[in-house]
């Protein structure tokens, strides 16, 4: 696949992925596109010959301030992970709302809400967190918000939300406290 036949959105997720060391095989796995496409694509991104380096700092601003949302599955032994990164907005609403549909119609039984790298969010975005979390809850599952960012903390804080949904620093935090609510029931 040739560099100009990706649409530019793929090139800011590869990219984002690659910064966090996520592996090239996993990459393409998450983003549906062949191992040889990333590869070059990361190869491209981390060259001392990067394109990148020649780009002028105004258009770089721009795409750092394009609205996303980039949400990603990472499975531990006991636990499941949703990353979610970006913008939890209502502009971004229909996607979130989707991938946590998804994860309402799967067999995971415990899933942390991983929003470390949430960089705006709004009571559209957290309305549809918390719905999600209610209806995990009546599955009989467990979810909680893992390792949030400050913007997510100010808005929990700013709204007094920290009651409605359990908020985690650290994934052995959940983990430990996900485990002795099951045992409970």
């Amino acid at each position: 696949m040739a560099r100009n036949e990706l649409p530019i959105e793929m090139y800011h997720r590869i990219y984002r992925l690659a910064v966090r060391k996520v592996s090239a095989d996993q990459i393409a796995i998450t983003l549906d596109l062949p191992i040889n496409t990333v590869r070059s694509v990361i190869k491209q991104f981390f060259s001392n010959k990067s394109p990148m380096k020649e780009v002028p700092s105004k258009q770089k601003s721009t795409s750092e301030q394009q609205s996303y949302l980039d949400i990603y599955i990472l499975q531990r032994l006991r636990i499941s992970i949703l990353d979610i990164n970006g913008m939890v907005t209502e502009e971004h609403n229909a996607r979130l709302q989707e991938e946590l549909d998804k994860i309402l119609d799967s067999n995971l039984r415990l899933v942390a809400l991983l929003m470390s790298n949430v960089k705006k969010i709004d009571e559209a975005g957290f309305s549809t967190i918390l719905n999600f979390h209610k209806k995990f809850l009546a599955k009989g599952r467990y979810s909680g918000i893992l390792d949030p960012s400050r913007e997510t903390e100010n808005f929990l804080q700013a709204n007094e939300l920290e009651s409605k949904i359990p908020v985690f620093g650290t994934e052995k935090a959940f983990e430990e406290n996900a485990l002795k609510t099951k045992k409970k029931k």
